[in-house]
């Protein structure tokens, strides 16, 4: 089931009646990227905020801690209940 309803904000897009910014547009499905991309009113921004070198290296270092905790039995330092 979709959260949006992806026809009424085409149509409102049309009329200019709203502008729309799509900051995570790698969540959804590309046609329907495409297809609202097209309205002057609507901007897209790739999601670059995780590709940094320090968030890298901070991915990394959570992967690795998590894997070393899971090898020696003790409680994940990064898990989600």
């Amino acid at each position: 089931m979709e959260l949006i309803d992806l026809p009424a904000i085409e149509k409102r897009l049309a009329d200019g009646s709203i502008s729309l910014i799509l900051d995570h547009a790698d969540e959804m499905d590309v046609a329907d990227v495409a297809r609202l991309s097209k309205f002057p009113g609507c901007s897209v921004f790739p999601p670059i905020a995780y590709v940094t070198e320090e968030a890298t290296q901070l991915k990394q270092a959570i992967f690795v801690d998590n894997i070393v905790a899971a090898a020696s039995g003790e409680r994940l330092p990064n898990q989600v209940n």
